[in-house]
């Protein structure tokens, strides 16, 4: 089985800056690093909508990236 450990946190404002020429948003990104990886959804979520009104763009989404590490878990052997 797999063993997975946290790296990094962050906190990614899309902004729609208009639309493609197939009529798909046109988005634009702000990358906030260095979040706790404790830090809970709803406590990103909050920050994410207390900077999107700081900035001229219409806002798409919030995002929350996680970078995790994988790799095989320790095996046991019995004898």
């Amino acid at each position: 089985m797999a063993q997975t450990t946290p790296l990094s946190r962050r906190l990614q404002l899309q902004f729609q800056i208009g639309t493609t020429s197939t009529g798909n948003p046109k988005l634009k990104s702000v990358n906030y690093t260095y979040v706790l990886p404790g830090a809970t959804d709803d406590d990103v979520l909050s920050v994410g909508q207390a900077l999107a009104p700081l900035f001229a763009d219409t806002l798409y989404q919030i995002v929350r990236v996680d970078d995790t590490s994988i790799a095989p878990s320790a095996t046991t052997t019995t004898a």
